[in-house]
Protein backbone atom coordinates (compact mmCIF):
# COMPACT_ATOMS: atom_id res chain seq x y z
CA UNK A 1 0.00 0.00 0.00
CA UNK A 2 1.42 3.33 -1.10
CA UNK A 3 1.13 6.03 1.55
CA UNK A 4 2.05 9.67 1.67
CA UNK A 5 4.75 11.11 3.88
CA UNK A 6 3.83 11.83 7.51
CA UNK A 7 5.65 13.31 10.53
CA UNK A 8 5.49 9.87 12.19
CA UNK A 9 7.66 8.38 9.46
CA UNK A 10 10.24 11.14 9.75
CA UNK A 11 10.32 10.88 13.56
CA UNK A 12 10.88 7.13 13.37
CA UNK A 13 13.82 7.58 10.97
CA UNK A 14 15.34 10.29 13.14
CA UNK A 15 15.09 8.15 16.30
CA UNK A 16 16.75 5.22 14.54
CA UNK A 17 19.56 7.48 13.39
CA UNK A 18 20.02 8.93 16.89
CA UNK A 19 20.16 5.44 18.42
CA UNK A 20 22.80 4.24 15.95
CA UNK A 21 24.96 7.31 16.49
CA UNK A 22 24.50 7.06 20.28
CA UNK A 23 25.78 3.47 20.34
CA UNK A 24 28.68 4.58 18.17
CA UNK A 25 29.50 7.39 20.61
CA UNK A 26 29.23 4.93 23.50
CA UNK A 27 31.94 2.77 21.96
CA UNK A 28 33.97 5.90 21.28
CA UNK A 29 33.70 6.84 24.97
CA UNK A 30 34.96 3.41 25.99
CA UNK A 31 37.91 3.71 23.60
CA UNK A 32 38.83 7.20 24.78
CA UNK A 33 38.61 6.30 28.47
CA UNK A 34 40.54 3.07 27.85
CA UNK A 35 37.69 1.06 29.34
CA UNK A 36 36.88 -1.10 26.33
CA UNK A 37 38.87 -4.04 27.71
CA UNK A 38 36.66 -4.01 30.80
CA UNK A 39 33.92 -5.40 28.57
CA UNK A 40 35.70 -7.37 25.83
CA UNK A 41 39.04 -9.08 25.35
CA UNK A 42 41.73 -7.18 23.35
CA UNK A 43 41.37 -9.58 20.41
CA UNK A 44 37.81 -8.32 19.84
CA UNK A 45 38.63 -4.61 20.04
CA UNK A 46 39.25 -4.20 16.25
CA UNK A 47 35.77 -5.59 15.53
CA UNK A 48 34.22 -3.06 17.91
CA UNK A 49 36.15 -0.29 16.20
CA UNK A 50 34.70 -1.34 12.85
CA UNK A 51 31.21 -1.56 14.40
CA UNK A 52 31.59 1.94 15.83
CA UNK A 53 32.40 3.41 12.41
CA UNK A 54 29.63 1.48 10.63
CA UNK A 55 26.96 2.49 13.16
CA UNK A 56 27.98 6.14 12.95
CA UNK A 57 27.81 6.15 9.14
CA UNK A 58 24.45 4.35 9.08
CA UNK A 59 23.05 6.67 11.73
CA UNK A 60 24.28 9.75 9.87
CA UNK A 61 22.64 8.73 6.58
CA UNK A 62 19.49 7.70 8.46
CA UNK A 63 19.20 11.23 9.83
CA UNK A 64 20.15 12.74 6.47
CA UNK A 65 17.37 10.85 4.70
CA UNK A 66 14.81 10.97 7.48
CA UNK A 67 12.39 13.07 5.44
CA UNK A 68 12.19 10.76 2.43
CA UNK A 69 8.62 10.84 1.18
CA UNK A 70 6.61 7.74 0.57
CA UNK A 71 6.98 4.14 1.66
CA UNK A 72 5.51 0.73 1.00
CA UNK A 73 4.90 -0.98 4.32
CA UNK A 74 2.27 -2.03 6.83
CA UNK A 75 4.17 -0.98 9.96
CA UNK A 76 2.93 1.31 12.70
CA UNK A 77 4.97 4.31 11.58
CA UNK A 78 3.09 4.27 8.27
CA UNK A 79 -0.26 4.29 10.04
CA UNK A 80 -1.10 7.83 11.07
CA UNK A 81 -3.76 6.49 13.44
CA UNK A 82 -1.20 4.68 15.62
CA UNK A 83 -0.69 6.34 18.98
CA UNK A 84 2.60 8.12 19.63
CA UNK A 85 3.21 6.06 22.80
CA UNK A 86 2.97 2.79 20.86
CA UNK A 87 5.48 4.09 18.32
CA UNK A 88 7.97 5.40 20.87
CA UNK A 89 7.95 2.42 23.26
CA UNK A 90 10.31 0.18 21.17
CA UNK A 91 12.84 3.02 21.01
CA UNK A 92 12.77 3.46 24.78
CA UNK A 93 14.16 -0.09 25.07
CA UNK A 94 17.29 1.17 23.29
CA UNK A 95 17.53 4.55 25.00
CA UNK A 96 17.36 3.04 28.52
CA UNK A 97 20.69 1.14 28.37
CA UNK A 98 22.26 4.09 26.56
CA UNK A 99 21.31 6.36 29.45
CA UNK A 100 22.91 4.07 32.02
CA UNK A 101 26.08 3.50 29.99
CA UNK A 102 26.62 7.22 29.46
CA UNK A 103 26.09 8.00 33.15
CA UNK A 104 28.05 5.09 34.69
CA UNK A 105 31.76 5.80 35.06
CA UNK A 106 32.94 2.52 36.60
CA UNK A 107 32.54 -0.56 34.40
CA UNK A 108 34.41 -2.91 36.73
CA UNK A 109 32.69 -5.92 38.22
CA UNK A 110 31.58 -5.51 41.81
CA UNK A 111 33.34 -7.93 44.14
CA UNK A 112 29.97 -8.94 45.59
CA UNK A 113 29.15 -10.58 42.24
CA UNK A 114 32.22 -12.79 42.27
CA UNK A 115 30.55 -15.50 44.33
CA UNK A 116 28.44 -16.41 41.29
CA UNK A 117 31.57 -17.49 39.42
CA UNK A 118 33.27 -19.69 41.97
CA UNK A 119 37.02 -20.13 41.83
CA UNK A 120 39.00 -22.33 39.50
CA UNK A 121 42.35 -23.83 40.28
CA UNK A 122 42.67 -25.60 36.94
CA UNK A 123 43.29 -24.35 33.43
CA UNK A 124 40.46 -23.77 31.00
CA UNK A 125 41.48 -26.81 28.91
CA UNK A 126 43.37 -30.05 29.32
CA UNK A 127 46.17 -29.20 26.94
CA UNK A 128 49.40 -28.00 28.51
CA UNK A 129 50.39 -24.65 27.05
CA UNK A 130 53.88 -24.01 25.81
CA UNK A 131 55.61 -22.93 28.96
CA UNK A 132 58.83 -21.02 29.34
CA UNK A 133 58.70 -21.37 33.13
CA UNK A 134 61.93 -22.86 34.36
CA UNK A 135 62.10 -24.87 37.53
CA UNK A 136 63.76 -22.23 39.66
CA UNK A 137 63.58 -22.03 43.42
CA UNK A 138 61.31 -18.98 43.11
CA UNK A 139 58.41 -18.63 40.70
CA UNK A 140 57.16 -15.08 40.12
CA UNK A 141 53.63 -14.99 38.68
CA UNK A 142 52.90 -12.13 36.28
CA UNK A 143 50.08 -11.46 33.83
CA UNK A 144 52.23 -12.67 30.93
CA UNK A 145 52.97 -16.08 32.48
CA UNK A 146 49.83 -16.56 34.58
CA UNK A 147 48.52 -19.51 32.57
CA UNK A 148 51.96 -21.05 32.13
CA UNK A 149 52.41 -21.18 35.90
CA UNK A 150 48.90 -22.51 36.31
CA UNK A 151 49.63 -25.32 33.85
CA UNK A 152 52.88 -26.04 35.64
CA UNK A 153 51.27 -26.38 39.05
CA UNK A 154 48.31 -28.39 37.82
CA UNK A 155 50.26 -30.80 35.61
CA UNK A 156 53.67 -31.00 37.30
CA UNK A 157 52.74 -30.35 40.90
CA UNK A 158 55.12 -32.94 42.33
CA UNK A 159 58.05 -31.13 40.71
CA UNK A 160 56.86 -27.72 41.94
CA UNK A 161 56.20 -28.72 45.56
CA UNK A 162 58.49 -26.95 48.02
CA UNK A 163 59.33 -24.05 45.73
CA UNK A 164 58.64 -20.42 46.62
CA UNK A 165 56.01 -18.55 44.64
CA UNK A 166 55.21 -14.82 44.52
CA UNK A 167 51.79 -13.84 43.23
CA UNK A 168 49.57 -10.75 43.21
CA UNK A 169 45.80 -10.91 43.39
CA UNK A 170 42.71 -10.19 45.45
CA UNK A 171 41.36 -12.24 48.34
CA UNK A 172 38.32 -14.37 47.56
CA UNK A 173 36.38 -16.49 50.04
CA UNK A 174 33.47 -18.88 49.83
CA UNK A 175 31.04 -20.02 52.49
CA UNK A 176 32.54 -22.83 54.51
CA UNK A 177 36.10 -21.54 54.34
CA UNK A 178 38.02 -21.77 57.59
CA UNK A 179 39.77 -18.78 59.14
CA UNK A 180 43.10 -19.98 57.75
CA UNK A 181 41.74 -20.49 54.23
CA UNK A 182 41.23 -18.10 51.33
CA UNK A 183 41.89 -17.90 47.60
CA UNK A 184 44.29 -15.50 45.93
CA UNK A 185 42.39 -14.87 42.73
CA UNK A 186 42.37 -13.05 39.41
CA UNK A 187 39.50 -12.43 37.01
CA UNK A 188 40.05 -13.96 33.57
CA UNK A 189 38.26 -12.95 30.36
CA UNK A 190 38.22 -15.09 27.22
CA UNK A 191 35.99 -13.07 24.89
CA UNK A 192 33.82 -10.60 26.78
CA UNK A 193 32.54 -9.73 30.23
CA UNK A 194 29.83 -12.42 29.91
CA UNK A 195 32.44 -15.20 30.20
CA UNK A 196 34.39 -13.59 33.03
CA UNK A 197 35.67 -16.26 35.43
CA UNK A 198 37.64 -16.34 38.66
CA UNK A 199 40.95 -18.20 38.66
CA UNK A 200 43.11 -18.67 41.71
CA UNK A 201 44.81 -20.87 44.27
CA UNK A 202 43.96 -21.90 47.77
CA UNK A 203 45.96 -20.13 50.46
CA UNK A 204 46.74 -21.53 53.87
CA UNK A 205 48.14 -19.64 56.84
CA UNK A 206 47.42 -16.68 59.08
CA UNK A 207 44.82 -15.00 56.84
CA UNK A 208 42.36 -13.57 59.37
CA UNK A 209 43.55 -9.99 58.78
CA UNK A 210 43.27 -10.20 54.99
CA UNK A 211 40.10 -8.47 53.83
CA UNK A 212 38.01 -10.14 51.14
CA UNK A 213 38.24 -8.21 47.87
CA UNK A 214 41.46 -6.36 48.76
CA UNK A 215 44.64 -6.84 46.76
CA UNK A 216 47.82 -8.36 48.19
CA UNK A 217 51.18 -9.67 47.03
CA UNK A 218 51.66 -13.09 48.57
CA UNK A 219 54.94 -14.92 49.05
CA UNK A 220 54.26 -18.58 49.76
CA UNK A 221 55.56 -22.12 49.50
CA UNK A 222 53.89 -24.57 47.12
CA UNK A 223 52.33 -27.63 48.76
CA UNK A 224 49.75 -30.13 47.65
CA UNK A 225 46.52 -31.19 49.28
CA UNK A 226 43.88 -33.80 48.49
CA UNK A 227 40.31 -32.48 48.43
CA UNK A 228 37.47 -34.89 47.64
CA UNK A 229 39.89 -37.25 45.97
CA UNK A 230 41.52 -34.53 43.86
CA UNK A 231 45.09 -33.39 44.46
CA UNK A 232 45.41 -29.63 44.18
CA UNK A 233 48.12 -27.04 44.87
CA UNK A 234 47.98 -25.10 48.13
CA UNK A 235 50.09 -22.04 48.82
CA UNK A 236 51.29 -21.83 52.42
CA UNK A 237 51.67 -18.11 53.07
CA UNK A 238 55.00 -16.84 54.37
CA UNK A 239 54.73 -13.09 53.70
CA UNK A 240 51.93 -10.68 52.83
CA UNK A 241 52.14 -7.15 51.39
CA UNK A 242 49.14 -4.92 50.73
CA UNK A 243 49.00 -3.78 47.10
CA UNK A 244 46.86 -1.56 44.88
CA UNK A 245 44.48 -2.90 42.29
CA UNK A 246 46.35 -2.89 38.95
CA UNK A 247 45.20 -0.66 36.09
CA UNK A 248 44.71 -3.80 33.98
CA UNK A 249 42.55 -5.71 36.41
CA UNK A 250 41.71 -8.64 34.14
CA UNK A 251 43.92 -11.33 32.65
CA UNK A 252 43.01 -12.18 29.07
CA UNK A 253 43.01 -15.77 27.81
CA UNK A 254 44.20 -14.97 24.30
Amino acid sequence: MKISWSPNWQLSNELQGIILISFSLLLFKLFVKNMITMLVAPKLVPFLLISMIVMFVLGFFRLLNSNLKGADCDCDVCDQNTSMIKQLFPYLLFFSPLFFFFTIEDFSINKDLLSTNGYISETANDDVRNSDIKMKDEIIVEDTNFFSVMDLLNNQLDVAVGRKIVMNGYIYREKGFKDNEAVLARKVMTHCVADLSTYGYMLNGDLSKLKTGDWYTITATIHKKEVDGTVMPVLKVKQVEKSEKPLEEYIYDL
